[in-house]
């Protein structure tokens, strides 16, 4: 016995069944009648109940085949060829489609009127005595009802992707100020400047560069801050000030390669700060000692990704986020191009890519 989602399932499919069938009734019945009794009131007087009938069904028919033709014709169109993608390919394939289906759709009602009304009728004949004028009549009915059809569709896409437009940019706004916010936040702050006070008394060459570097980070912050995309050279480039950082702080305990192939890329975009969060939530939520250092590799994978890959080695208690993680990350690239974030867990593995976007 089907348990309750499968009957769920199968009601809801006949309960969509019925809702058509129920449209098409409607259309063929009050339409198809409407347009009889015109063409009864207006030239068949003298019609009998047989032939009205007649008139009815050749009536009801064409008015489904082209109404209801022509409304799936939009949706299939709609979810394949979106206007929203590519508006003006949408606009030539549906003027192709709708004239193919019109053909089609006119033969069908050409040859159900012989079939009714016409002695000795054959598709032979039919063919062969293709009356263009009747055609192009139709055509412009049909074209009339596929633009009520596709401007449906067009507005409902267009208020769609607006609406998406506007959440996506609200998101993308918040995840760059908690990505400013993460970079000033007293944690990282107090963290370098620590290190900062130690080398200080060791070192002063080491000192002088290490503010030099920290000093690079937050100007690249502070540039990159209204932009949408940033040149990956220049992103690898901070990115280097940020391991400069983190390798003066963890020493021997992190192991950050970054992949001299990325330089073949240079002049592709990311999102600013991107990688830098990412190998930031490496170093966070995973144990980092000599005994036992972590490995953190950017890397460029094909179909234009870029690959932060750190080895598992999770923290058993995690400080408290900041607010800035893989949710931002998506939120943002969902803005900035149709490739997804691809995240991938894969023992002793944990990677996270990114999709290269061109500026």
């Amino acid at each position: 016995m089907p348990n309750k989602p499968e009957l769920t399932l199968f009601y809801c499919l006949i309960y969509g069944l019925m809702k058509i069938l129920r449209y098409i009734l409607k259309i063929f019945f009050f339409l198809g009648g409407a347009l009889s009794l015109v063409a009864y009131l207006s030239f068949g007087r003298d019609w009998g109940l047989v032939q009205f009938l007649k008139i009815w069904l050749m009536n009801g028919s064409g008015a489904v085949i082209l109404w209801v033709g022509n409304g799936y014709l939009a949706d299939w169109l709609n979810n394949h060829f979106p206007w929203t993608k590519d508006s003006t390919k949408r606009f030539f394939i549906t003027a192709l489609a709708t004239v193919a289906y019109t053909f089609v759709a006119w033969m069908v009602i050409v040859g159900l009127w012989g079939f009714l009304f016409g002695s000795n009728y054959s598709w032979q004949r039919l063919v062969q005595e293709i009356n263009w004028e009747s055609f192009f009549n139709t055509l412009i009915f049909t074209s009339l009802i596929s633009a009520v059809m596709h401007g449906r569709t067009f507005l409902d896409s267009l208020k769609t992707s607006l609406v998406e437009a506007e959440r996506l940019k609200k998101e993308q706004m918040a995840a760059r100020y908690e990505a400013l916010r993460n970079q000033v936040n007293p944690h990282f702050l107090f963290n370098n400047l620590n290190v900062l006070a130690t080398l200080v008394h060791k070192d002063a060459d080491m000192s002088e560069r290490f503010i030099k570097q920290m000093a690079a980070v937050y100007r690249y912050v502070l540039e990159s801050r209204e932009q949408e995309l940033v040149p990956l050279e220049q992103e690898l480039k901070q990115l280097e000030s940020y391991v400069f950082l983190m390798r003066i702080r963890f020493g021997e305990s992190v192991n950050i390669h970054i992949d001299p192939q990325l330089a073949q890329v240079h002049h592709k975009g990311v999102a600013p700060l991107t990688l830098q969060m990412l190998v930031e939530n490496a170093l966070k939520h995973n144990e980092a000692s000599k005994s036992n250092p972590l490995p953190i590799s950017i890397s460029y994978c094909p179909d234009d990704y870029v690959q932060v890959q750190n080895r598992l080695q999770a923290k058993t208690q995690v400080s408290e986020s900041t607010g800035v993680g893989l949710d931002n990350i998506i939120a943002r690239y969902q803005f900035l191009s149709e490739k997804p974030v691809l995240i991938e867990q894969v023992e002793p593995f944990f990677s996270v890519k990114v999709p290269l976007v061109g500026v």
